[in-house]
């Protein structure tokens, strides 16, 4: 774990924080997130948002971004080396995982959040439908503006206690996983 990190989730434990968890490429939504939380930030929200994930390709343009946003004093923190260790202690530090992908194979960061209780905000895609089912709020992708006001829904119904809850994600064993694939393999 980085020698600051007592220090950093010091910071958040009793903030709203939203956590990103995964490789940042372009059908990730890193952009899109950045452009959502720093027009928050300029509207007078006090969120912090919290990525983990290394530098993909095709994206200089935006890393360079997001390393200049995560100075001292910001309300974005960018860690690339993350271990097992510190993020799991994001999980359960931060207030909400935020899965913003365009597009996406399977979305782990979900399963990973039901198993810590992490409530989660995910764009409106199929297969985050799919995994999330009624146990995540979700946000239309199209634009910042979609996902502020999916922000915005999200802290105004965890103030109502109406979060949906993240535990109630059917995650399958890799077992069951295993067996599914194989009757729609029909073998």
């Amino acid at each position: 774990m980085p020698r600051d990190a007592d220090d950093f989730f010091g910071r958040i434990v009793n903030q709203t924080t939203f956590l990103m968890v995964g490789t940042v490429e372009p059908r990730k939504g890193h952009a899109l997130a950045l452009d959502a939380f720093s027009q928050l930030w300029r509207n007078g929200y006090n969120f912090n948002l919290v990525v983990i994930g290394k530098k993909g390709w095709l994206v200089d343009d935006l890393a360079d971004r997001m390393s200049a946003c995560s100075k001292d004093g910001s309300k974005f923190f960018w860690f690339q080396g993350a271990s097992d260790e510190f993020l799991e202690k994001a999980y359960l530090s931060c207030s909400c995982l935020l899965a913003a992908s365009e597009a996406e194979g399977f979305g782990l960061p979900l399963i990973e959040a039901s198993f810590h209780n992490l409530p989660v905000l995910a764009r409106d895609i199929a297969v985050f439908r799919e995994v999330a089912g009624d146990a995540a709020l979700y946000f239309d992708g199209s634009s910042a503006e979609g996902l502020i006001a999916g922000v915005q829904r999200w802290v105004r119904q965890r103030e109502l206690n109406e979060i949906p809850e993240p535990t109630d994600m059917d995650a399958m064993s890799w077992r069951q996983s295993a067996e599914a694939l194989l009757d729609q393999l029909e073998i």
